[in-house]
């Protein structure tokens, strides 16, 4: 399967079939089936997307027993950008485009519901997660934990999934995710706290495109989570863009990630304190 060529981390999903009333049904059986050919196949993958492998001879032992499953394709160390033209995901990219400039030229498949299916790189060491909507309408973004329907595969409306032809990854490299997106989705879930030497080493090493609004963003929030008033949040960004960002931000680009995070930081507060 070339997709594992690809480092891509597969696992078989139910698939879907034509009916003796033409119709395109799921091969679960169920008549309620919600996600035709789009759920793991249990029988053979009984954890779902955790058993997502590169394994060639775990993958050829799945689809030869199953050979009309579809392909799952584990993301996280992939981000696959889904737009749905029917929930208006097409025209909120326009709208995106028009404010930051035209997507990288990256992988795109061509779904079977007529959306695409947009790949990205994530920055060295951040995990971006799943989010439904925070980009736009029917724009949706699968991280971390979660899973999209590959090529190859058959859609309930018929067609298949395909790599679009001027976007396959035999001809055009996977782009990094951008800067602004990153700062839109805001910053990565908190975790256990990161130790002092990682704040240091990131301040004192800095960072490069791919991770500058992300970075910047991390550090905003960790100054207002410590009381830090948010105007001398924005002085310090500002200083720690100009210095240690290769090559810098716009001062505007700042000024809109600090505000972000700040708005972020007064809601998380009002939550805790109780404010309606």
């Amino acid at each position: 399967m070339r997709l594992i060529g690809y480092g891509l981390r597969v696992f078989p999903l139910q698939g879907v079939w034509r009916s003796p009333t033409g119709q395109f049904v799921c091969t679960c059986g169920s008549e309620k089936c919600q996600n035709p050919g789009k759920h793991p196949l249990a029988s053979l993958a009984p954890r779902g997307l955790k058993n997502a492998t590169t394994c060639q001879s775990t993958v050829e032992r799945w689809f030869t027993r199953a050979p009309a499953a579809n392909v799952g394709l584990a993301t996280g160390l992939i981000i696959v950008l889904d737009v749905d033209p029917r929930h208006g995901g097409d025209e909120s990219l326009r709208q995106l485009e028009a404010v930051h400039g035209p997507l990288p030229l990256t992988w795109r498949v061509l779904t079977g519901g007529g959306g695409e299916h947009i790949f990205f790189r994530p920055p060295a060491g951040v995990e971006v997660r799943n989010s439904a909507g925070l980009l736009g309408p029917g724009l949706d973004v699968r991280g971390v934990g979660g899973y999209v329907v590959a090529p190859s595969s058959l859609h309930a409306s018929g067609r298949t999934y395909e790599w679009s032809v001027d976007h396959h990854p035999d001809e055009t490299p996977l782009a990094p995710m951008p800067d602004w997106m990153l700062e839109a989705l805001g910053p990565p879930a908190t975790g256990p706290a990161r130790p002092a030497s990682e704040w240091r080493q990131l301040v004192a090493e800095g960072v490069v495109s791919g991770a500058r609004n992300n970075t910047v963003a991390r550090l905003t929030g960790l100054l207002l989570r410590k009381n830090v008033d948010a105007l001398v949040a924005l002085e310090l960004m500002q200083a720690f863009n100009a210095a240690r960002c290769q090559p810098p931000l716009s001062e505007e680009e700042i000024t809109r990630t600090v505000g972000s995070i700040a708005l972020k930081e007064l809601k998380r507060r009002e939550v805790r304190d109780g404010v309606r």
